[in-house]
């Protein structure tokens, strides 16, 4: 599959359709991808073993999105902030990456004003912002707050970690040393528990190990699932392939027993 004919199908994927680059279109793109695309770190494991080989832990294009648009994936931040920068690419936006210490790659987006665009964040981020305004974002499951200072922006997520983005732009070959830190089964936080995230019939759920828990405007749901219970939601609820799951975990459990 070509380049152009990729961009088609996850535009049909997305429910998007092609037009004039403005930030209207832009904002278009996020929400849809938000509410479509998953954030999990299964296709982070299941590139593992390739990645250490080879010292490439980033999948291929192709491979990227059939795993989107066919199996029900995502991503962690890495992947889908290259994936996107892509396709925005693509498109025709003068596109960037950003790097957020520690360890997080989103983009900014020039348009009539550069905007920070960041999809895989797992956040409550559906649309972009201009980049060097201050905002809060929040759903019912947190609290994003992205903080303008003269020096530096700071990110505040309650609950979650706090984080200091530069606005410079940077390439992926200077990231490549902290890609190659996020695959290290000993101090990786996206190896520590097979985790997903994802909206499911637009209400924010994560699957940590076995742990569902969902956020709905009254209550937060929390539940320990059996393995019957788990099949059925990685397959009916979060729509994704249980056979890559089973893969992933194979792995994840196999990497995690010679690193304990």
């Amino acid at each position: 599959m070509n380049s152009n004919e990729i961009v088609d199908n996850f535009l049909n994927f997305l429910d998007v359709p092609k037009r004039e680059n403005d930030i209207n279109f832009l904002n278009d793109l996020i929400k849809s991808h938000q509410l479509k695309v998953r954030w999990e770190n299964l296709t982070k494991i299941l590139d593992y073993e390739r990645g250490y080989a080879t010292g490439d832990y980033i999948p291929p294009i192709e491979k990227y999105y059939d795993r989107i648009m066919n199996h029900g994936y995502g991503g962690t931040c890495w992947t889908i902030s290259i994936g996107c920068h892509w396709l925005l690419k693509q498109l025709g936006f003068d596109v960037h990456y950003l790097y957020m210490d520690p360890g997080h790659l989103c983009l900014r987006v020039n348009l009539e004003q550069p905007y920070y665009v960041d999809l895989g964040f797992g956040a409550p981020l559906f649309q972009a912002y201009p980049l060097h305004e201050s905002f809060v974002a929040n759903d019912n499951r947190e609290t994003f707050e992205y903080t303008v200072s003269t020096d530096s922006i700071k990110i505040i997520r309650n609950p979650g970690p706090a984080k200091t983005l530069n606005t410079n732009p940077v390439t992926i070959e200077e990231m490549l040393p902290i890609i190659k830190s996020s695959n290290n089964w000993n101090s990786s936080f996206a190896l520590k528990d097979i985790m997903i995230f994802g909206y499911v019939e637009n209400v924010p759920t994560s699957l940590t190990n076995h742990t569902l828990k969902q956020y709905f405007p009254t209550h937060k749901s929390e539940q320990e699932l059996s393995g019957e219970e788990l099949e059925y939601w990685i397959t009916n609820r979060f729509h994704m392939n249980y056979e890559l799951y089973k893969a992933a975990v194979e792995i994840f459990n196999r990497s995690r027993t010679n690193t304990d």
